[in-house]
């Protein structure tokens, strides 16, 4: 009698595990493979994609048109990058080391850096971003953490970094100009565009600013630190002065400091734009900006005029105006 309780509790577990089995296989390949994706009040059809082997992708010729909509000049482009992922493709983090030529100035190192990021490629199993293999894939991110300082690397570990790119793709720097430094280090102002996966297999184009600090390193120059800011489309239009330039300089320098006894012209030189004033003290002032891709003004620096017409860097901080 013993025996035989045994024998159908057996039966039963089996029968159990059995039927759990199935209702996971059921669940993950039929329910969650013919869920579909909600946006926009529209049930989503993703797109059926073609199969192609690698020597058709690689064949089409101009391929620009498909990475990016904007018209402005891709600036990383060095193809002698090409040489750096070959020679430490197979190299450990550690064992790497940039040569002196492809950080030999401030803008080699910014230029080659984003040269080597432009068809690098970290994307995760949960996002949709394209067919089959993507550009260098993994490779080229040891050797761009290596573009990096000491200091930096004690602050960020490698796979931290590596990280920090998960879904995004194709990388294009549209800009970079040198900025006035607040210290014995070199700044830059860059502008990236990016393709970047979404939720809901989607890829889309995505900007981002920053600024880059770089600093002597041997004979070269290497970043000491780096910072970036995703570009946003709605806050302009709702909610609008601090993002025009004209408006930020009346109504922080001239409302809050005081500072404005006529406004001059303002001129501008592609994506530079000087805005100019006499102010209180009889002195000329020119605040300087910056236009992004989404058409906001950022200040970058402040400059006053001395008794030989020379333009002066100052520090300036409206903010502090209203603290009195």
């Amino acid at each position: 009698m013993v025996i035989y309780i045994k024998k159908r509790i057996g039966y039963l577990l089996l029968c159990l595990l059995a039927l759990f089995c199935f209702g996971f296989i059921f669940y993950k390949y039929v329910i969650i493979n013919n869920k579909k994706d909600f946006i926009a009040g529209a049930f989503v059809i993703n797109q059926e994609l073609e199969e192609q082997q690698e020597k058709e992708v690689v064949t089409i010729i101009n391929n620009e048109k498909y990475f990016r909509p904007s018209k402005l000049p891709v600036l990383n482009n060095k193809d002698e990058v090409n040489e750096l992922i070959n020679n430490y493709y197979d190299k450990e983090v550690n064992d790497i080391s940039i040569p002196i030529k492809f950080i030999k100035s401030p803008e080699d190192t910014i230029l080659n850096y984003f040269s080597l990021l432009r068809e690098a490629a970290n994307p995760s199993d949960s996002k949709y971003i394209g067919c089959g293999s993507l550009g260098d894939g993994n490779r080229p991110y040891p050797i761009a953490y290596n573009f990096f300082d000491y200091e930096y690397k004690k602050k960020v570990s490698f796979n931290t970094y590596k990280d920090s790119f998960s879904n995004m793709f194709h990388i294009s720097l549209i800009k970079y100009k040198e900025v006035q430094s607040d210290n014995e280090n070199l700044k830059y102002f860059y502008e990236i565009e990016v393709i970047q996966a979404l939720e809901n297999n989607i890829a889309s184009f995505t900007y981002y600013y920053g600024f880059i600090e770089l600093g002597k390193s041997g004979d070269g120059f290497k970043i000491l630190d780096i910072s970036i800011t995703p570009e946003n489309y709605l806050c302009a239009p709702y909610h609008g002065w601090v993002y025009d330039g004209a408006s930020k300089v009346e109504i922080e320098y001239g409302n809050w400091c005081k500072l404005i006894k006529k406004m001059g012209k303002t001129e501008v030189d592609g994506y530079v734009k000087n805005i100019y004033f006499l102010g209180n003290d009889n002195k000329n002032y020119k605040i300087q900006f910056y236009t992004l891709t989404n058409d906001y003004d950022i200040e970058v620096s402040q400059y006053v005029q001395n008794s030989n017409g020379k333009w002066e860097y100052i520090k300036l901080n409206p903010e502090d105006c209203l603290k009195k």
